[in-house]
């Protein structure tokens, strides 16, 4: 029963490109990973390792490698450290510091772990069996490989790698690959063939006075019971001849690199490129393999693409012209304004529309897309498919959805993309990217952190071989190019903050990066770093924050990254934070940026006992609702949240009492509307028990193109004035709906504020109806406003009853 997976690897001079390899780990994630995240496994994806306090990540031979360490800094404080059951672990796992006891905090020194054993904590990222598979050295032919450099004198014994039956603390069948105490050598054990075989090697090589990076290779021939071991390619003399057998399959079985399976006998150097295969690669000298990664040597990022540079940011000086040109401008907030009287910003809520699906478990994290580059006209949504792996429906008319056939089935559907259990990403399209990965889709895998993959189509997507950050997803991760700021921008959901009552408050934080396919920048929080953030934030109890989840399961994401949305104390109802917030790059307007923040109102615990009790079984509700608020930017960093009215609220829809409404990222355009999409459910968050009668669906809503929010006059007139701005163009086209009774009239200042000849306010023609874009004419000077195009001017507009959109500069014919 073993698994082995063939792999063509991208990376440079390797010729052997069937070989048949088990896994490969590149050690390429962050250096100063917390303990508990994943190195993953960039062949099958099926074997990852979690790096413990005894083990770091420090630069390698290609990228970087794994450096077994002393004992770790951080001194865990047992009453911080809970069991699942809530309680201090200490209380109830005996002799928790011996290295022979069940694994908590307070002895998981390992430097590198797998295990199916250790069962009392929490395990999320599901372990391969390496006794089930193709780590199981001894049934065929097998070739072990890395890279190796040493850093100190053995004083003992150091393991490369040890994989054991199990359990872990009291194991009497391994098979163990470690370097000789003579620093000349290597042993490699195997209880079940009762093998202790020594294996000669280059002192030279393992001398850690001359401390250069070396290419070992350990290969095995089955049929003539010889292992072979190379130096830089180059073999070494022979040991003698020997049998293996592998181990017996154990329920509980590990495997652990650069420490033997009680944390002992640690390696002195580090590793970078482990790679086993089950088949036996060299047979004869050779040149040593570059980097199995396809980011080898000659990997350049890509060159990214530009937009227009941002006007409204915090750091472009406010007191020059805004450089306007031919930009939409959307009435989002008063950033283009100077003076405004009688002038309000109001949400526009969309229309609500149809049914589309009517499903329970689509996931409330639906993803909406069209990829107008294949001009296929269709609208895709993203959703949960069998096993949490991501399925796509399409539709040509944006209401009638069916499931395309792939031409490949996963259990009973024929319409996934995505098989991985992954279902919390969004999808967008890379303009950075070659054709083969111009669509990204950017998930939590597993639990083992966050993932990008990529697909030419949009229906055939390929994980990349590491992760882009270490932690779980706890909720929706959302991604997407800002040509303008010219880097990926992500938000993501992290459980750090607190309420008074000490329950946790939902937040996001924002990364950055310019190279989507690498590890994405991080810099770790030092305990006494978080000590600090705790005197000005109420933040969780336990430092490291990490310990949260135990020794084997990553943790979400922190406050390692800048918080841009967060509950308003003060603002926001008692007990209310955002779930997930949905953030956009508006496609059809520069300097746009708009966020649909799902919020979700606590029942439990939070004051008054009012409200707690409606969170009571009694009550036979739930944790709370749920509704989608509206939030705009300039530069997607500061955010101005709308609370009031909800984006989509809950209550009455189509026939539904709903009690969360979860809008889908993205949306599509058709002519003069914009579609979006929202889960709805009648049940609320957590509810005190199933109702197999609640009903859940995908329904449609319809906003008006730009129409999200509208600088409003009330019935009796407003008037606002803009900044001094330069405009390019001969038209100025106006969105706005003024219904029957209201108008307005545009007037053209100079950059003193005085009226310009020709294009006075009182001269303006009634602007008088419901337009998307309508050209602003003036009684004797026309249309035609390419007179005025490179000067300073400024916009002012006088109105009544009005809805102003956006306003734009455009070059047209006469």
């Amino acid at each position: 029963m073993r698994l082995s997976l063939a792999v063509i690897f991208w990376g440079r001079g390797y010729d052997s490109c069937d070989a048949e390899t088990v896994a490969l780990w590149l050690f390429d994630e962050q250096v100063g990973m917390y303990p508990s995240c994943v190195l993953g496994d960039a062949a099958s994806g099926n074997f990852p390792l979690v790096i413990g306090a005894g083990g770091q990540l420090v630069e390698g031979r290609f990228g970087n490698a794994l450096e077994p360490v002393g004992r770790p800094q951080v001194s865990y404080p047992p009453q911080s450290i809970v069991t699942e059951s809530g309680k201090p672990i200490h209380e109830t796992l005996e002799s928790a510091s011996k290295s022979s006891a069940r694994m908590s905090w307070l002895n998981a020194y390992f430097a590198a772990l797998m295990t199916r054993g250790e069962q009392h904590l929490r395990q999320e990222v599901e372990f391969g069996s390496p006794t089930a598979s193709g780590l199981n050295l001894g049934e065929s032919d097998w070739t072990v490989e890395f890279w190796y450099r040493p850093v100190r004198p053995p004083e003992r014994s150091g393991v490369v790698f040890e994989i054991g039956k199990g359990p872990r603390h009291k194991n009497d069948a391994i098979t163990q690959l470690s370097l000789h105490e003579d620093g000349q050598s290597f042993s490699l054990l195997n209880d079940p063939a009762d093998l202790k075989l020594r294996i000669p090697s280059s002192s030279t090589a393992l001398d850690a006075s001359g401390p250069d990076w070396h290419h070992l290779a350990f290969a095995y021939d089955k049929s003539e019971e010889q292992l072979r071991h190379y130096v830089d390619g180059v073999l070494q003399p022979l040991p003698d001849r020997c049998e293996m057998k592998p181990l017996p399959i154990g329920k509980e079985d590990y495997m652990s690199v650069g420490r033997d399976g009680r944390w002992q006998h640690r390696l002195p150097g580090q590793i970078d490129e482990l790679r086993f295969s089950d088949t036996q690669d060299y047979h004869s000298n050779f040149t040593p393999p570059d980097s199995f990664s396809r980011y080898s040597a000659d990997y350049s990022p890509p060159s990214l693409s530009s937009g227009p540079p941002l006007l409204f940011a915090e750091e472009v000086q406010q007191d020059r012209p805004v450089e306007l040109g031919s930009r939409k401008y959307l009435f989002l907030d008063d950033s283009l304004l100077a003076t405004r009287e009688n002038i309000e910003f109001r949400v526009n809520p969309p229309r609500l529309d149809k049914v589309i699906m009517e499903s329970r478990g689509l996931s409330n994290h639906l993803v909406v897309f069209e990829d107008s580059a294949s001009g296929d006209g269709l609208v895709r949504i993203y959703g949960r498919g069998p096993l949490n792996s991501l399925a796509v429906w399409t539709s040509e008319d944006g209401v009638n959805f069916t499931a395309p056939d792939l031409g490949r089935e996963y259990h009973g559907a024929r319409n996934i993309v995505v098989e991985d259990p992954v279902g919390l990403g969004t999808i967008f399209v890379d303009p950075n990217a070659p054709p083969e990965e111009r669509i990204k889709y950017i998930s939590g895998y597993r639990g083992r952190g966050l993932y990008v993959y990529s697909s030419p189509d949009g229906y055939h997507f390929t994980r990349n071989e590491s992760s882009a950050l270490p932690f779980r997803g706890a909720s929706q991760s959302i991604v997407f190019y800002d040509e303008q700021r010219q880097r990926y921008v992500g938000y993501h959901r992290s459980d750090m903050a607190r309420f008074e009552s000490g329950k946790t408050a939902r937040t996001s934080v924002m990364t950055e990066t310019t190279d989507l396919m690498r590890p994405w920048p991080l810099k770790p929080v030092l305990p006494d770093e978080q000590t600090a953030m705790s005197k000005t934030r109420r933040l969780g109890w336990k430092n490291p924050y990490y310990t949260d989840n135990g020794p084997l399961t990553p943790p979400g994401f922190g406050v390692e990254f800048p918080t841009v949305f967060a509950p308003i104390e003060k603002f926001d109802p008692v007990g209310t934070d955002i779930y997930v917030p949905k953030c956009i790059k508006y496609p059809w307007a520069d300097d746009t940026y708009l966020a649909f923040p799902v919020m979700y109102f606590h029942y439990h615990e939070e004051d008054p006992l009012a409200r707690q009790a409606l969170g009571t079984p009694e009550a036979d509700r739930g944790s709370g609702p749920l509704e989608t608020q509206l939030s705009v930017s300039r530069d997607g960093i500061r955010w101005q949240r709308y609370p009031r009215p909800a984006y989509i609220g809950i209550g009455r829809h189509a026939g539904f009492d709903l009690k969360k409404a979860y809008i889908g990222h993205g949306m599509v355009r058709r002519g003069e509307e914009i579609w979006q999409y929202y889960v709805g459910s009648e049940e609320y968050h957590s509810p005190w028990k199933k109702n197999p009668t609640a009903r859940e669906a995908v329904f449609r809503v319809v906003q008006r193109f730009d129409g999200f929010v509208s600088a409003d006059t009330p019935y009796t007139g407003g008037t606002m004035t803009t900044r001094p701005l330069v405009f390019s163009g001969n038209r100025l086209v106006i969105n706005l709906d003024t219904d029957a009774t209201g108008y307005a009239q545009v007037g053209l200042l100079d950059e003193h504020g005085a009226p310009i000849e020709g294009f006075e306010l009182d001269e303006c023609i009634y602007l008088n109806g419901d337009f998307i874009d309508t050209e602003v004419e003036w009684l004797k000077a026309g249309k035609d406003v390419s007179a005025l195009a490179g000067r300073t001017i400024k916009v002012v507009v006088r109105s009544r009853g009005t809805k102003l959109y956006s306003m734009q500069f455009v070059e047209r014919e006469q």
